[in-house]
């Protein structure tokens, strides 16, 4: 009895204890597994409207990024060129043994270079020899008479620095109005990919009812074989059309996700207006108004006062080098190190230096090189205003055609409705068989499909031509010249 009441103790323990690890384990893992679920599934699936499509892009796109990286190393190089007119130091120090005897110098060396081109320098120095003290303190005033005189020669590097800055600013902006203009490409793109998608499954789905039901009248023999031959081929190239365009809304879908930097397996959902509003804009206007916000036309300016103040600089640079160097060393031998200061011998020079190659072929050559630049710079300008001008009237007229689509299409489809409308009634009659019902169905299919075609190049055209006129975004702060 006590042996049996032992074994049933035991028995229910354990199933207790197995009940209650069950239990935990459940307890535990049930909310971990629904979190990490349902966080999964909302990561892998994004819903965007065409905002959204733009703000990603402008945030994420790795090439953004690297026209961003890009930019700051040019504001690196500016901070680099303002540091040659800081004050620098300089530790000095020196060991030697001369005829058996320690020669010791150490000290600092300050230096200051001026935007006018003179150069200072102050340097202390202490020294032992042998057990002796020294110290001098040297003071020397370059100052630049004819090459390297002048504020504008001296600040060459940093308004190199500051033209290449400007430069990247203009790159980054260009860069963000390709990007936008890719994003909504890519929205409307795979807008019209799903649509076609959808139109082609309807219609696959129809020729597959006209050829069951051709088959079905066949065999009563209200139908004849090539009823449901015609069908059957119909259906074949619909299945085809619909895989050709599941393939292409694929492949749109891949193209958006690489340029908002989304992983390619995420499942993306766009969505945008598919309203037209024409744009009303003459010419002379719209030249107008991109003659004021090209960044190109600015970029191309730039770049031609830019060959004009590097001609000036090699024309300053014809002159040969003569400078005048003004020295002043105080020096002494004081008792101790203590005493190092104390200084009493004078020393002070003035010297003109020169060293210029007499006949400056480099120089000369650098010159004219310089006015061949200005004319290139002139043509570039010149070139970019008509390219621009060019840009705008293809775009403008290229929207009044999709305009008269727009206005082709609408017929199509209703003359197409008619057909079609026509064609049923005379097939539920017995007027005519079901070939005129099936070419009346992919004609209106195929006007459907038209005309999502125009309005999408339509809207992306509006866009485009906003590109054209530089107001696409807004145009950046130019830096400081």
């Amino acid at each position: 009895m006590k042996k049996t009441m032992l074994r049933y103790l035991t028995k229910h323990r354990s199933l207790s204890y197995c009940k209650y690890l069950l239990f935990m384990v459940f307890t535990v893992a049930l909310p971990f597994l629904f979190f990490h679920g349902a966080q999964c599934s909302d990561s892998l699936v994004i819903k965007l409207d065409i905002d959204q499509a733009i703000a990603i892009a402008m945030q994420d796109n790795r090439s953004l990024k690297g026209y961003g990286y890009d930019l700051e190393g040019r504001k690196l190089d500016l901070s680099t060129a303002e540091s040659d007119f800081a004050v620098k130091t300089y530790p000095l120090a020196s060991a030697a043994i001369e005829d058996g005897s320690e020669i010791l110098q150490t000290g600092l060396s300050f230096k200051k270079r001026f935007v006018n081109g003179m150069e200072a320098t102050v340097s202390p120095m202490l020294g032992r020899t042998a057990g002796d003290y020294s110290a001098n303190l040297a003071t020397s005033l370059s100052i630049p008479l004819l090459r390297g005189a002048g504020k504008d020669i001296n600040l060459d590097r940093i308004n190199v620095s500051r033209f290449s800055i400007r430069s990247s600013e203009r790159s980054l902006y260009q860069q963000k109005v390709n990007t936008v203009l890719n994003a909504v490409s890519g929205v409307y793109e795979i807008i019209r990919q799903q649509s076609l998608v959808g139109l082609y499954e309807d219609q696959v789905q129809r020729l597959k009812s006209h050829g069951e039901n051709a088959a079905i009248k066949e065999r009563v023999g209200l139908a004849t074989p090539m009823d449901v031959y015609r069908a059957e081929i119909r259906r074949k190239d619909a299945e085809d059309n619909l895989t050709l365009a599941q393939e292409g809304f694929r492949d749109t879908q891949d193209r958006l996700k690489l340029l908002l930097s989304l992983p390619l397996d995420t499942v993306i959902e766009v969505s945008a207006p598919l309203k037209v509003d024409p744009v009303r804009l003459s010419f002379h206007e719209a030249a107008d108004i991109a003659l004021n916000n090209r960044i190109e036309l600015k970029q191309r300016q730039d770049e031609l006062a830019e060959v004009k103040r590097k001609s000036v600089l090699a024309k300053h640079n014809l002159q040969p080098q003569l400078d005048m160097v003004l020295q002043y060393r105080k020096s002494g031998l004081p008792d101790g190190i203590t005493d190092s200061f104390g200084l009493n011998e004078d020393r002070w020079s003035v010297s003109l230096v020169s060293n210029t190659d007499i006949s400056r072929t480099a120089e000369k050559n650098s010159y004219q090189q310089s006015l061949l630049n200005i004319n290139m710079a002139q043509l570039n300008f010149e070139n970019n205003r008509e390219d621009i001008f060019r840009e705008v009237k293809q775009q403008l007229k290229s929207m009044e055609q999709s305009l008269d689509r727009i206005r082709i299409r609408k017929e199509q489809i209703d003359q197409a409705e008619g057909r079609l409308a026509l064609a049923k009634v005379q097939f539920r009659h017995g007027k005519t068989d079901n070939f005129d019902v099936i070419e009346a169905e992919t004609e209106y299919q195929r006007a459907k499909a038209n005309m999502l075609a125009v309005e999408t190049d339509y809207i992306v055209g509006a866009f485009r031509m906003r590109a054209y006129l530089g107001t696409l975004i807004e145009t950046p702060v130019e830096p400081s010249r």
